[in-house]
């Protein structure tokens, strides 16, 4: 229970810092919306994936 726990709020942290870093990219125009848009996707696909990993990993 307590991996549960520790992923979502891991998980809200790395979609909203994600979002944060997607909205700098954009203000600093480094970026436009839709390639902003793709970078935090990743980013956020990125980071679900090493949760799901980190986990497992502690299971066994």
């Amino acid at each position: 229970m307590k991996y549960i726990a520790i992923s979502k709020f891991a998980g809200s942290m790395i979609r909203h810092g994600a979002t944060l870093i997607g909205g700098y990219l954009v203000a600093e125009g480094w970026t436009d919306e839709n390639t902003a848009q793709q970078i935090v996707g990743g980013l956020t696909a990125a980071g679900g994936l090493a949760l799901s990993l980190l986990e497992k990993k502690a299971r066994i």
